[in-house]
């Protein structure tokens, strides 16, 4: 079924790109891009893909994988709002390193490289807004390397609690088991350390939910 205007006007003040511009500028780039869809299981984005556009996450959820050999490493899990394919921009012969899967029904703004170049040209703050994504995603990820290399199951749940916290909690809406995945370790010892951890009173678990509670000096 067809979106409207309106819809993907809401839907795209969701994401970073877009906080704090104007309606009306929002409302003009919304209409130089163009939308795709994907269907559960589907893949987004596949790793070596050169096309130069940023993507922004209208609807559904999907996930992100690093390939390593004849595996993949889950990297993060999208929701609207999420942006796509920067790292396929304004870098000559830059192609996508990761890998985007549909996990529901998925609806993608696209925005080509020369498109968001001229958006960017005409009002600054829509670039002001990008470069704040993309320094975000080098904290981001450098906490994702800190969380695969720290030297005990300890260190990388709570590096990676670090980085995901929001309120006082993370949510883990796919599992334990891809928890214990993307953190490059086995279920079993996740499972020990989360108990270990409740035992202590430093976390919580309700459900597919892990609150921090005497957590301060570790995620600092």
């Amino acid at each position: 079924m067809q979106r409207s205007q309106a819809d993907l006007f809401a839907a795209a003040l969701e994401t970073p790109l877009f906080r704090g511009l104007p309606a009306a500028f929002v409302e003009h780039a919304i209409a130089q891009g163009y939308v795709e869809r994907f269907a559960p299981g589907t893949p987004v984005l596949r790793s070596g893909d050169a096309r130069r556009r940023l993507g922004v996450l209208l609807l559904g959820s999907a996930e992100v994988y690093k390939p390593t050999g004849a595996g993949r490493i889950l990297m993060s899990v999208l929701a609207p709002g999420a942006l796509l394919g920067a790292a396929c921009l304004f870098l000559a012969d830059a192609h996508a390193v990761t890998e985007v899967d549909a996990t529901e029904a998925c609806e993608v703004l696209f925005f080509d490289e020369e498109t968001l170049k001229t958006l960017m040209q005409e009002n600054f703050a829509l670039a002001e807004n990008y470069f704040c994504y993309l320094t975000g995603r080098i904290h981001f990820l450098t906490g994702r390397i800190e969380s695969i290399a720290s030297p005990t199951v300890v260190d990388k749940l709570l590096n990676y609690l670090a980085q995901n916290a929001q309120d006082g909690a993370v949510e883990v809406p796919y599992g334990y088991s891809r928890l214990a995945n993307a953190l490059s370790v086995s279920r079993a010892s996740l499972y020990r350390v989360m108990e270990e951890l409740e035992r202590e009173g430093r976390i919580a678990r309700e459900g597919k939910r892990i609150l921090l509670k005497r957590m301060q000096d570790e995620i600092q």
